[in-house]
Formats: C-alpha cells, structure tokens, sequence
C-alpha cells in the first residue's frame, strides 16, 4: 500500500535491488538465499487472537520480514462458465490449484500451505470481481523470499541453493557486502497504523520496540516493555490497563476509557501522532463517518472495533486547526440495533464536545464590560 502511495509497483524494491546486482555483472547465486528474519521471533500470529479469524487482513500475521500487508490480494474473472483467479502478489515458486466455477453464490475459500508457496482455491463465484478480496498468509518472510526469488530469476539471475528463512539473532553479518539499503520513515508507519487501521503495522511497532541487539522481540516482552512505558513515562495507573498486543485485537487487552484519554492529552503536541489519525467525514476509517454532521473536520481519532465493542478515542479540533479537548468512548454490549447505536451515540457526544469548545471559544473573545467606578 506504501508503495500504490507513491505510484510504484509492489515489485519495485525488489527490482531496484535485482539492477544493482545486474550492474555488479551477477548473473548466479551460487549458495542459498537466506532471508534473516529472527528480529522477531515466532509465532507469527499472537497466540489470544481469535482463530477463526487468521485469514482476514486485519489478523495478518507479524514477522520480521513483511510484504503486502502479508495478505494475498484475490479476484476472480468470469467469462461464461470459466473463472480465472487473479493473484497478487505472485511467484512463479507458488503453486495455485483453482477449481472454483461460476455459480448463484459468491462462496469461496482459499486453502494456503504453511508455507503458503501452495495455494488451493475452492467453491463459486457468481461474476466478475472488481475489488480483491485480501487473504491473510501463514509465513510472511517465506512470501518474501518466493517473491525476491521470482525477481531474480526473471531477470535472469539463477539461484543454484534453496530458499531459506533464518530466525537467529543476532544476525552475524561478518564477512557481508551491503549493496543497498531501504527504510521506511516511522511517520509512514504510524499513518498507516492509524489512518488506515492496519493492525499489521501496529504490531510491527509493538514488537520491534522490545528488541535489542542481543534480544529478538516476542509478543511478552513487547507487552511488559509497554505495560512499563505507560506507567513511567506516562504516569498511567496500571490497575486501569491489560497489554496483550499492539492492536487491540486480543480480548485479553483491557482498558478504561479514561486511560485513553489521560494518554491522549500527552500526546496531543506530539505532531506525527496527531497527523496521523483520521478525520472525519474527511479520510482513513472516519470517511464514511460524520460526513454529513458538524463533527466533519473537527474530529480526529481512531475508531476500535470488535464483536460486541465499539470505540472512539481522539480529540476536537478547536477554530484553529489544533487538538482542544481529548476524549475516548467505548462501548461494550449491544452496539447496534434499532433502539441503541454505538456510533451514532459517539457522533452526538462528539457533537456536545464540539459545542462546548466553540462556546468556551466565543467567551473568551468575547470583550469585559466593566463597569464605571467614581473614584473620590
């Protein structure tokens, strides 16, 4: 998604570092290629998310190695009673075996390898699909490594070894040559994790925080480190919060609306944050949210869901574009239904919010009559 932001292909990394290779004249790894992944070390799904969940996008697996959200991007052309899947990404190290047909129903399902270098598609398709649908993988460094692979040999850079993932660490890196480095500025990882609610991404935070030159990172010693951050740096009350993960998808994670909004508050100069989070009626997860309400543009904040909750949490932004008040809502039980509605009662709470913030704005204006005095 990064890379549809800056209108390139999802293969551009990997070819900018095939060319590098080409112009050094490499025409053959003669060893294996070994993709180090140990900075984070497995399992690759934190063991309290719900599992038969694994294979939506928002429950996609963490590595240390990450491609395309580690989601396989899945369509279906239908041309009478032939159906052709469309893939992305794709290698030609990937088997795919499709024996979907047309039919009344969209039912399908997509069955991935461990390794998911075997993917079988299964069921009916009733037309043409216009969006992918994304499908969660099981091993993130092994889709790199067949994607890199798939790379090199189509420029023609044989690989005489095998395909293999490294989880050691620290990595040994004597004896290397680096031809290229690539980074991905943090702002652009916290956009995306909140802007476009990628839990992915929050996890990549989460985990890579916990990590050392002599220590991988781990799902346990990525929560003691941000259960100790928050009662340290932050001053936060550690009977009010439970860390799981970094997302929020565990159920194990619990938190009280106020200590949200007590973390909110602190962070409310830190400028890449407030950047970062979606505004409504405007972009990211609140587009569709307050566009036609005065709340359009005056708030900002990031949306919670799961069965049965629903949450709110960011500020109001005052007549000068910057953040006035923090607040979080959220809501357990019964979000939806036709008496009682989890979002449309945050929209009118924000809506008081905003009330309150131009009133206390229009008082403040507003000049002093003094009244005159006779001084004798």
């Amino acid at each position: 998604r990064l890379a549809k932001m800056k209108k390139k292909s999802i293969y551009a990394i990997f070819d900018s570092w095939v060319n590098i290779l080409k112009q050094r004249n490499i025409k053959q790894i003669r060893g294996n290629l070994v993709i180090e992944a140990g900075i984070f070390q497995q399992p690759y799904v934190n063991p309290t998310w719900p599992r038969d969940q694994l294979q939506k996008w928002y429950a996609a697996p963490v590595a240390g190695v990450n491609f395309n959200d580690n989601c396989f991007d899945i369509r279906f052309v239908v041309e009478g009673n032939r159906v052709e899947p469309i893939i992305s990404p794709m290698s030609r190290f990937i088997r795919i075996d499709c024996s979907v047909r047309r039919g009344k129903r969209n039912i399908w399902a997509c069955i991935l390898n461990e390794s998911n270098t075997s993917i079988k598609l299964r069921g009916t398709v009733r037309a043409d699909m216009r969006s992918p649908l994304p499908v969660a993988i099981k091993n993130p460094p092994m889709l790199f490594a067949t994607i890199l692979a798939d790379r090199l040999t189509r420029a023609g850079i044989e690989i005489k070894g095998k395909i293999l993932i490294s989880h050691r660490w620290p990595i040994d890196d004597s004896g290397y040559q680096i031809i290229a480095t690539s980074r991905t500025p943090l702002a652009d990882v916290i956009w995306r994790t909140n802007k476009q609610s990628l839990n992915m991404m929050a996890e990549c935070l989460f985990l890579r925080s916990s990590a050392t030159d002599k220590s991988p990172a781990n799902w346990k010693r990525a929560a003691r480190l941000a259960r100790k951050t928050l009662i340290e740096d932050f001053h936060i009350n550690p009977q009010q919060f439970i860390i799981a993960d970094g997302s929020g998808l565990s159920r194990q994670n619990k938190v009280t609306a106020a200590v949200l909004t007590s973390l909110l508050y602190q962070l409310r100069r830190e400028k890449i944050f407030i950047h970062s989070l979606p505004m409504a009626g405007i972009d990211g997860t609140l587009r569709r949210r307050f566009h036609k309400s005065r709340c359009k543009g005056r708030i900002i904040a990031k949306t919670g869901s799961l069965y049965r909750v629903s949450a709110l949490s960011g500020y109001v932004i005052n007549r000068k574009g910057n953040p006035s008040i923090a607040f979080s809502i959220i809501v357990n039980g019964s979000t939806r239904g036709k008496n009682y509605n989890a979002r449309k009662m945050q929209e009118e709470i924000c809506k008081l919010l905003i009330q309150a913030v131009d009133g206390k704005e229009r008082s403040a204006a507003k000049p002093v009559r003094q009244k005159s005095q006779i001084v004798k």
